[in-house]
């Protein structure tokens, strides 16, 4: 089976997209959240953390990152998705686009730049000063998007951007505390409660408060990231796909708290995050809007020939990057097996953990 998740609304949509080929942009993003101990592994460690967005899109487009030594890898050793999202990508023949917002560190790439506002840190309650403009940014940029495209695929690389999304679909008046998936088994459920409740309380919001104004309580407690994906998918006239996990459910809640309809959009993510033991991401999906079509790239790295690989089947990583969205978009637009798409990323990892290992780090920083 190509897909772990598609209900009925999803399989119309694949079924629609077969041998399309999508406009796949991918939103890197920064909010200082990812500093905190403990909140992420996005990333080795808090202090390359801010690095990894740029990374990511290094990986994607070039092959290898320019701004860091390696690969970005979570701290237990699994390798980020960027390697998916890349060999998904060019098994399709799927050009890749990114838009930063708020990034600490920009990518030796091609990468459209819609704020130099980083995000802050959520918990003292100024998140996003400039929410409202990636707002209408990514609108815009939605708007070109979607003249041109079959479909859209829109990720996301936000180190920290779960606990965010948990602020955020607070504020919105979900019950989504202990729901939302992460980088890490098990989540750091406590630890992200404690800060997106410390968020709340110092933007002075109540559960459901930000549906009064859903900008303004993103510009409190969310991410640069948030705003800009939904304007971009409110703006495209176009299917879109989301393609991302618990981010992307928050993307999608708060297209409809701006009263815009959700009747084009459908989330695409991995198995390892509808399955994930610690979190509901279905389900939140679910609450947000029950027919909110949800495809899952049925992926398996049981057998990969890489043990970073084989520890997603841990819920290690799970997502980002728009690897899942990218996987479905490789399947629907070449009619390809799983076989050859785990053959494309075992492949891609050969070569970018080859590569990262035989060359000399410090030539590699001088690139």
């Amino acid at each position: 089976m190509l897909f772990a998740a598609a209900a009925e609304r999803g399989r119309a949509l694949a079924s629609r997209w077969r041998g399309l080929r999508p406009s796949f942009w991918c939103v890197l993003g920064h909010t200082d959240t990812c500093l905190l101990p403990g909140i992420s592994s996005a990333g080795l460690s808090e202090e390359l953390r801010p690095l990894t967005p740029a990374a990511d899109a290094e990986v994607v487009l070039l092959g290898a990152p320019r701004c860091l030594p390696q690969l970005p890898s979570n701290p237990l050793g699994a390798p980020g998705p960027a390697g998916i999202t890349c060999a998904a990508l060019r098994l399709a023949g799927i050009e890749a686009n990114f838009v930063g917002a708020g990034l600490r560190v920009w990518p030796q790439t091609p990468c459209i730049r819609a704020s130099d506002v980083p995000g802050g840190l959520i918990d003292l309650g100024t998140a996003v000063s400039d929410a409202w403009q990636l707002f209408e940014t990514g609108l815009q940029l939605g708007r070109e998007i979607g003249a041109k495209a079959d479909y859209l695929v829109l990720g996301e690389s936000v180190p920290g951007g779960t606990t965010t999304a948990l602020a955020v679909l607070l504020a919105l008046g979900y019950d989504a505390e202990g729901r939302v998936s992460g980088s890490m088994p098990g989540n750091a459920h406590v630890l992200k409660t404690r800060v997106a409740r410390a968020a709340l309380d110092a933007a002075g919001l109540m559960t459901g408060d930000g549906l009064r104004d859903p900008l303004r309580a993103v510009s409190r407690v969310g991410d640069p990231m948030q705003p800009l994906a939904a304007g971009m998918a409110i703006g495209a006239e176009c299917d879109v796909l989301l393609a991302g996990g618990s981010q992307m459910v928050a993307v999608a809640a708060l297209v409809t708290a701006l009263g815009a309809r959700l009747d084009h959009v459908a989330v695409g993510t991995t198995r390892w995050v509808i399955d994930d033991p610690s979190a509901d991401v279905v389900g939140l999906i679910q609450d947000v809007s029950p027919d909110l079509p949800l495809l899952a790239a049925n992926l398996d790295f049981s057998t990969s020939g890489h043990a970073g690989l084989a520890d997603y089947e841990r819920f290690l990583v799970k997502e980002g990057v728009g690897a899942g969205g990218a996987c479905i978009a490789a399947l629907l637009a070449t009619g390809c097996s799983l076989a050859e798409l785990h053959s494309a990323i075992d492949a891609a990892y050969d070569r970018l953990l080859g590569r990262l290992t035989t060359c000399d780090p410090a030539d590699t920083r001088r690139r």
